[in-house]
């Protein structure tokens, strides 16, 4: 905890260092070139030598590097094409609306668009809910000037980094990092011919009665006939659960929790640990690297979870790659008329060669054994490593071991909010309400945790100090017992790996107790990282589970009081739940005003798809407010204090 009289010191709007060229990553150390050529000359090889930095773990930091990074994050596709598009069919998914989205860009003229919105030309049934002909669907993607591809998409239904964490200025530049709060993420999901392929995501028991009906007969890992559920009505009832998911969120983990997460903005240094309860923390950037490698590797390859499914979801491995495959959007991918089999057995007659198949670009950690019984560590959540193979022809993310991670980390760490020019901003900044604000911001005692310049201790807090929804916080639990240690190659290894390839051990000290357990902080309950607060003008709504949401126009404010003037803008109900923004501003006054918080969890909890989805904004109960002795003014200022966390804080 940093003192006051350490905060005095403090510029709280002077811009956050940024990411040094030249330098090197160690771990999630930063190295001048001195500290990494002594560092490579304590272990007895040449600092002369570029191979020798690779070979003990450091990754240096250049422009091409960074460049690198960039054109893997924006155009290199994620997911394996067997899994991703062959059975879950995310492509088909987006082919079904191919006729709206393809006239809805006609009538584009060439311009672009932060959020193209099309038009049913006829009734789209989905689940149990069927849309007219004639509804108007925001979808959220976004075209830049006379592109007829969205932003981080490719025709044939791919998508990229970019789908998700990319946006467009006003001038229609890329603006990467910046998170697409607008996607419509559950739609092309549960579009998707057999979205109940990711039925792990939710909670969802393939062997519950209530799905029994015309599923395949199978024989389990102990050789028992075993009834899977029914294809339609496993289909209709996940998709269902898909369509409560709010615009701009989605469900990454297979946990078997409903714990939906709003997509995060990428502004990465010095940030750490990753993701919302920190988990990602070892290896590479401190992370970075491993959220990169989740991302193509633990999040879209769906057939990987069954290796751990006994464990960590009590399903039977092979009634999870049944399921899986019952009902592949490609036909002939699906499990077989006659007899019953073993789907493990089937899987290997369909697609002999895994690593042409669900393990496309991806290869086992070292020390995490043999697909597909992987063990999990605290480095790869599935035991798999997205490294493509060296030479690949044509594949940008081609390289040596971890190329394509520590690439797209540079890159995520070289990025930074962008300006916030909005008028509201320039008056804040020029009636010196920015300022005041920052004063406030000390004396409420909110630079304890959120430290400047990049507003974050860097640390895991328990669920029991935060009181968030739990949700998210327990998303790793499961794994607590299963983990092995660290370790990757080094990253001058050629892939495929050599036999006797060299492997370094991930260090672990300070993140967690042991190799083998998880992250401190989130043990025994789970936990929650301290939030960075730079960009959060862009990144509306807030808290873990982005559950405090108000809409524009829903309050009215003076030197007195809040006064709610349209109740139907509270909570996610009246913005992301209907597509509509939650306002930077009015959202921000939810989170540290508890009156007005305590009306938008009331109207949370009052939506059952939210409440399936644990979304209600409740927890992080530190407010500046009427009762903690600040006025409505003075809470105003604060707002505008964390609406100027740009790039350059004090300056328009």
């Amino acid at each position: 905890m940093t003192s006051q009289t350490a905060f005095a010191k403090i510029d709280l709007l002077q811009p956050a260092p940024t990411q040094p060229l030249g330098y090197y990553d160690y771990f999630g150390k930063l190295l001048s070139p001195q500290e990494a050529s002594q560092l490579v000359a304590n272990k007895g090889l040449n600092p002369n030598n570029p191979i020798s930095y690779q070979r003990v773990g450091a990754v240096k930091i250049t422009k091409e590097l960074i460049a690198q990074g960039e054109d893997i994050f924006l155009n290199r596709k994620i997911g394996d094409t067997f899994g991703l598009q062959g059975v879950f069919g995310l492509g088909q998914g987006f082919n079904a609306l191919s006729n709206e989205i393809g006239a809805a860009i006609a009538n584009l003229h060439g311009q672009s668009t932060t959020n193209l919105k099309i038009t049913l030309q006829k009734d789209l049934t989905i689940g149990s809910r069927t849309l007219p002909k004639g509804t108007v669907i925001p979808t959220g993607l976004k075209f830049q000037k006379g592109q007829v591809v969205a932003l981080g998409s490719a025709p044939n239904g791919d998508i990229t980094c970019a789908i998700c964490h990319a946006s467009l200025s006003s001038e229609g530049k890329t603006l990467s990092g910046v998170p697409n709060g607008e996607l419509a993420v559950f739609l092309f999901v549960a579009l998707s011919p057999n979205s109940a392929a990711g039925f792990a995501r939710l909670n969802f028991n393939p062997l519950d009665p209530q799905y029994k009906g015309n599923g395949k007969i199978i024989l389990d890992s102990k050789g028992n006939k075993v009834e899977l559920p029914d294809p339609e009505k496993f289909e209709k009832a996940f998709d269902d659960a898909v369509l409560d998911v709010p615009f701009g969120n989605s469900e990454n983990s297979s946990d078997s929790i409903n714990d939906t997460t709003q997509i995060p903005s990428m502004f990465t240094f010095k940030n750490h640990p990753y993701f919302l309860d920190g988990q990602f923390a070892v290896g590479p950037f401190a992370g970075l690297s491993a959220v990169s490698n989740g991302v193509h590797s633990s999040e879209n390859n769906l057939l990987a979870a069954a290796q751990l499914s006994a464990k960590t979801l009590g399903i039977d491995p092979e009634v999870y790659i049944g399921t899986f495959l019952q009902n592949a959007a490609v036909p002939s991918l699906r499990l077989p008329e006659g007899p019953p089999v073993k789907p493990s057995q089937w899987l290997r007659k369909l697609a002999p060669n895994s690593t042409q198949a669900e393990l496309e670009d991806q290869i086992p950690a070292p020390g995490t054994g043999t697909y597909p019984n992987l063990r999990p560590s605290l480095f790869t959540y599935n035991g798999l490593v997205f490294s493509p193979n060296t030479g690949k022809p044509g594949d940008i993310a081609s390289g040596t071991f971890l190329f394509a991670d520590n690439a797209m980390s540079a890159f995520q760490n070289s990025l930074v909010p962008p300006a916030n020019q909005t008028a509201e901003n320039w008056q804040a900044l020029n009636s010196n309400s920015v300022k005041r604000g920052a004063k406030i911001f000390e004396k409420a005692n909110c630079a304890t945790c959120h430290i400047p310049p990049f507003f974050t201790d860097n640390k895991i807090h328990p669920i029991d100090e935060i009181r968030t929804n739990p949700a998210r916080a327990q998303s790793r639990l499961g794994l607590s017992n299963l983990l092995v240690p660290p370790k990757l190659y080094t990253f001058n290894t050629p892939v495929p790996i050599p036999a006797k390839a060299e492997v370094l051990d991930l260090p672990t000290q300070g993140i967690s107790d042991s190799p083998t357990t998880l992250p401190k902080g989130i043990l025994p309950k789970g936990g929650y990282k301290t939030t960075s607060l730079r960009g959060l003008y862009l990144s509306a709504p807030y808290l873990h589970d982005g559950g405090a949401a108000v809409r524009a126009g829903s309050l009215k404010v003076d030197s007195n009081a809040i006064a709610v003037v349209d109740k139907t803008g509270l909570g996610l109900s009246g913005t992301l739940s209907l597509g509509i923004p939650a306002d930077p501003a009015n959202s921000l006054r939810a989170l540290v005003d508890r009156d007005l918080r305590a009306l938008v969890v009331k109207a949370n909890k009052a939506n059952p798809s939210l409440v399936r989805s644990n979304l209600d904004g409740t927890g992080h109960y530190f407010y500046v407010d009427r009762q903690s002795g600040f006025n409505s003014n003075q809470q105003t200022d604060l707002i505008n204090f964390l609406l100027a966390l740009d790039d350059n804080p004090g300056s328009f």
